[in-house]
């Protein structure tokens, strides 16, 4: 639990809000339902009831943009509520409201409903004088102070969102080629296996070993083995369509990921890349090969079987000699 809540901020932020709703609005419903102010307890009631079933929601699925949402909506509600009903101390719950909805939702949505909220009310004020606050320029003041709010907060979650986007991309990229690493691939096979179960789509998987890639670290250094890696990054990636992919696997292991292909376009690209390579790249005098295993999804339900196919075709063009692919070995674990 402790391990989850670390890697899913916005988990994380879910719960804290549904925390503090919880022990603060709850017993503001309760002693406003004994107090008499029923229309207002109602409303409170339903802020804590769906926070909480979206909380758990959020938990149960571990997806959390929705629920983030409808926190957002259903506390905006409540203090629109609770301040046409209760004035000014209705009114001074929209500055923890507009800290939780930049927190939840996007920043635009959390923009939309925040102004929503501050329009409401001032044209509430404006048409009903001294019903929220006591004069004009206490409804300045309220102004002044929530639409800053609304501005800084506006800007921060913003510029979180922008970092946040950036470190995704940067945790997914390998830094010497370029190429999507092992946590992209993961998220490109994922969808690969929802596409086929949703629409057909055929797709293709390449595993590829450089051959002897160690030995040519040994003999002529790392840095021109970190070069011959970025070549064949590049070689890869000049090899493919737009909505093929190419990844980084770790160390000399790289994978291509073949949309709406079959057994012939499997083979025709392993060939492409086979003979490529072998003219393209060089090892001191020799060419450089590569061992090429891959196989379509086919029957397989979860994306390890499939990558597990691939792979043990990779072992086979080893030992039968390297500098050459195999295609659609069975998953025999």
């Amino acid at each position: 639990m402790h391990a989850r809540l670390i890697e899913d901020l916005h988990l994380t932020i879910i719960l804290i809000v549904t925390l503090l709703v919880c022990l603060f609005v709850l017993p503001l419903a309760v002693f406003r339902l004994s107090s008499g102010y029923y229309i207002v307890a109602v409303a409170n009631f339903l802020v804590v009831g769906v926070t909480a079933a979206a909380a758990a929601w959020a938990w149960k699925t571990g997806t959390t943009y929705a629920s983030g949402i409808i926190i957002s909506v259903i506390c905006t509600v409540g203090v629109l509520v609770s301040t046409f009903y209760r004035g000014i101390e209705g009114a001074l719950w929209i500055f923890p409201l507009v800290m939780f909805v930049f927190f939840l939702s996007p920043p635009k949505t959390a923009l939309a409903l925040i102004a929503t909220a501050i329009g409401a009310i001032t044209i509430r004020e404006l048409a009903l004088p001294a019903s929220i606050v006591e004069s004009r320029i206490h409804l300045i003041s309220f102004l002044a102070t929530s639409l800053s709010t609304v501005a800084f907060s506006f800007v921060a979650a913003r510029s979180t969102k922008n970092q946040n986007k950036q470190l995704m991309r940067l945790a997914a990229k390998d830094p010497l080629t370029g190429l999507k690493n092992r946590r992209g691939l993961e998220q490109e096979l994922q969808f690969a296996m929802s596409a086929q179960q949703e629409i057909g789509a055929e797709y293709g998987l390449i595993i590829i070993d450089i051959d002897r890639f160690k030995q040519t670290n040994d003999d002529y250094g790392h840095s021109e083995g970190d070069r011959i890696l970025r070549e064949f990054a590049h070689l890869l990636i000049n090899s493919l369509r737009m909505n093929d992919h190419a990844f980084r696997y770790g160390g000399d292991e790289f994978v291509v990921l073949i949309a709406g292909t079959n057994a012939a376009g499997l083979e025709a690209v392993c060939e492409n890349i086979l003979t490529r390579v072998r003219a393209t790249i060089r090892v001191g005098e020799r060419p450089l090969t590569v061992s090429i295993g891959a196989a379509l999804q086919g029957p397989d339900t979860d994306t390890h079987s499939w990558f597990q196919r691939a792979d043990k075709c990779v072992y086979r063009a080893k030992d039968a000699g390297r500098d050459r692919y195999i295609i659609g070995c069975k998953d025999e674990t």
